[in-house]
C-alpha cells in the first residue's frame, strides 16, 4: 500500500508540473493576460548603506566640563563639536558617514571651568590645555574607539614634524600630515614609551580605581593589566619628581621630548621651548662607522637602562599604593617580570637602528662604507639623499639636522625639515630646495676622520641657458650645521659652487 501510494503522489506531482510548464509558456507566448501573474520578479538586492560611526572616547584619568571636537583633517572642516561634562563613559554619534581615505582630528579641549582626576592625590585639579588624537578610520565595527592621551599628543606632535613642520613657522597646518607621518609617528612613540595608554579600561575616577583590576585580569587580559599600569607608572614617575600640574606637565613635556622622535631629553634644534625631563640628555651617534644596531644600542645603554629602572620602580610603587603584592601577588610578580626597555640584541644589523626604550637611536650623519665618488665629484659621496620619512638605510640619514637654524648678527635663516625641504632666506633672498633622492642631492664627505660633510641639494635639470644647477648646500661637522650656501654650479656633486648667491654661518 505505502508503494502504490508513492507512486499516485509522483504521478500527480509529474502532472501537475507539466500542466504548470505548458500554461506558463502559453502565457509567455502569447504575451495576453495578467502580467503580474506571469512575471517572476527577482530578489531585491540587498543594500549595504554605511551608517555614521560612533567613537568612543578613552581618556586614562576622568576629565570634567571638556569640549570635544573633531575635524577633517583633510581640508580642517569641523564634523562635530560637543561639550561633555565628563569624559567617563563618553561616546557620541558623528553627523554624517566619513571618508576612509581620510585622516580625521579629534580635539579635547579645556574650558574655564575644567577639572581632571588626579588619582594619585584623589583630588581634582583644574587642567588647561588641549590635547590631541590622528584617526585612521576604522570599519571593522560601527563604534571606534578614540584615545586622548599623553601617548597620542606626543604622535600627534611628532607627525607634524614628520610633515615638515618646524616651531618656527607661523602657522601650523596639520593637513600636511599624510597617513605615512602618522604612522612612522606612532611607530617612534610606541618603541621609546612601549606602547603604553593603549587599552580599552574605564577612565580612573573616584568610584573607578586600579585596585578594579583583580587576578581574573591578570588571568584573562594580562596585557590589559600591565598596559593599565605601565600607562599610569608613567604619571607616577613624573609625580615623584614633578608633583604639581603632574598629567597636563607630564603631556607637554614628553611630547616635547619626542618630537624628535626618541626619548632623548634633547628637542628639535631652534626650539625655544625649555624641556623639563626626568633624564638626563642622551649621548649623540657621532661616528658614522658604528652606524649599526649594537653600536648604537651600546651608545644608548646606560639612559636607556636608568630611565627603564626608573619606570619600574614608579610602577611596582604604583602597584604597591594599591595593595597588589597582598591583594593580587600574580598581578604583581607579573610587573616585577615586565621588560621596560629593550637589550642589547644578540646579532648586529646594518639595517635596524633602535630598540625599545628610552635613548637616542638617530644614526651619525655621514658614512663610512665606501670611498666612491659620484658625478665626477671631489669627495666620496652618496647620491639620493631623501628627508627622514623615506627610510633606506644604505644612504645617509638627516635626521640629526632637522631644525631651524638663524644667525641673529647676519640675519641668515637655514630651515631643514623632516620632509627634506630645505630653506635659507636672508631679507628678500629666498633659495629652497628639497632632498628627494635626485642624483643632485647628495652627501660629500670632506673629512671621515672628523666627520665633516657638505649636504648638496637641487633641481633634477638645470636651471638657466648656462645648464646651471641652483643650489642649497649644507656645511656639518659631527652632526652639527655649521653654515650654507646658496648658487649655482654645473657639476650635481659640487664642492665648492662656482658662483655664490648666498653664504651664511651658523657656528
Amino acid at each position: 500500500m505505502p508503494s502504490l501510494m508513492s507512486k499516485h503522489s509522483r504521478a500527480m506531482y509529474i502532472g501537475l508540473g507539466l500542466s504548470t510548464l505548458f500554461l506558463s509558456a502559453t502565457l509567455v507566448g502569447c504575451g495576453s493576460g495578467d502580467e503580474s501573474e506571469a512575471r517572476i520578479e527577482p530578489p531585491k538586492p540587498v543594500v549595504n548603506v554605511p551608517k555614521p560611526r560612533d567613537f568612543a572616547l578613552k581618556v586614562p584619568v576622568e576629565m570634567r566640563n571638556v569640549v570635544i571636537k573633531v575635524y577633517d583633517n583633510f581640508d580642517d572642516s569641523l564634523v562635530l563639536e560637543q561639550a561633555i561634562t565628563t569624559t567617563t563613559s563618553q561616546s557620541f554619534t558623528l553627523p554624517y558617514v566619513l571618508n576612509t581615505s581620510h585622516l580625521y582630528r579629534v580635539e579635547l579641549s579645556s574650558t574655564p571651568r575644567t577639572l581632571i582626576y588626579d588619582f594619585l592625590s584623589g583630588q581634582y585639579q583644574p587642567f588647561t590645555g588641549t590635547m590631541h588624537a590622528l584617526v585612521i578610520v576604522n570599519t571593522s565595527n560601527l563604534t571606534q574607539n578614540i584615545f586622548i592621551n599623553p601617548s597620542s599628543e606626543a604622535v600627534y606632535q611628532r607627525a607634524l614634524i614628520r610633515s615638515g613642520y618646524l616651531i618656527n613657522d607661523t602657522s601650523q597646518d596639520s593637513r600636511k600630515i599624510s597617513k605615512l607621518h602618522l604612522e612612522l609617528a606612532m611607530k617612534d612613540v610606541n618603541n621609546a614609551l612601549l606602547k603604553p595608554f593603549a587599552v580599552d579600561v574605564p577612565n580612573i575616577e573616584p568610584s573607578f580605581q586600579l585596585s578594579a583590576l583583580t587576578d581574573q585580569d591578570v588571568r584573562l587580559r594580562p596585557s590589559v593589566y600591565n598596559n593599565t599600569y605601565l600607562s599610569l607608572g608613567y604619571l607616577q614617575q613624573w609625580a615623584n619628581r614633578y608633583p604639581t600640574d603632574s598629567y597636563a606637565q607630564f603631556s607637554k613635556n614628553l611630547a616635547l621630548d619626542l618630537s624628535d622622535g626618541y626619548l632623548d631629553a634633547k628637542i628639535i634644534h631652534g626650539d625655544p621651548r625649555t624641556l623639563t625631563s626626568l633624564m638626563s640628555a642622551a649621548p649623540s651617534n657621532i661616528d658614522p662607522a658604528k652606524n649599526t644596531l649594537i653600536n648604537i644600542a651600546s651608545n644608548q645603554t646606560n639612559v636607556r637602562e636608568t630611565f627603564a629602572t626608573s619606570l619600574k620602580n614608579s610602577v611596582l610603587q604604583l602597584a604597591s599604593y594599591y595593595n597588589q603584592p597582598t591583594l593580587n601577588p600574580n598581578g604583581y610578580d607579573l610587573l616585577q617580570m615586565q621588560s621596560y626597555a629593550g637589550g642589547i640584541p644578540a646579532i648586529d644589523s646594518n639595517t635596524v637602528f633602535r630598540i625599545n626604550g628610552a635613548g637616542d637611536y638617530r644614526r651619525a650623519v655621514g658614512f663610512a662604507d665606501t670611498t666612491a665618488t659620484c658625478n665626477g665629484s671631489l669627495y666620496p659621496c652618496k647620491q639620493g639623499i631623501t628627508g627622514i620619512n623615506i627610510i633606506n638605510p644604505n644612504l645617509p640619514s638627516i635626521a640629526y639636522l632637522v631644525g631651524h637654524y638663524a644667525d641673529a648678527t647676519s640675519g641668515c635663516q637655514l630651515n631643514i625639515r623632516a620632509n627634506g625641504v630645505l630653506e635659507l632666506t636672508k631679507g628678500t633672498q629666498v633659495f629652497r630646495s628639497t632632498l628627494d633622492a635626485d642624483s643632485t642631492d647628495n652627501l660629500l664627505q670632506v673629512d671621515k676622520a672628523t666627520h665633516v660633510y657638505l649636504l648638496n641639494s637641487s633641481t633634477t635639470e638645470p636651471d638657466n641657458a648656462a645648464l646651471e644647477y641652483t643650489f642649497v648646500q649644507v656645511n656639518i661637522k659631527a652632526n652639527q650645521v655649521l653654515g650654507a650656501s646658496a648658487g649655482v654650479d654645473t657639476r650635481k656633486a659640487p664642492d665648492q659652487l662656482k658662483s655664490t648667491q648666498l653664504q651664511c654661518s651658523f657656528s
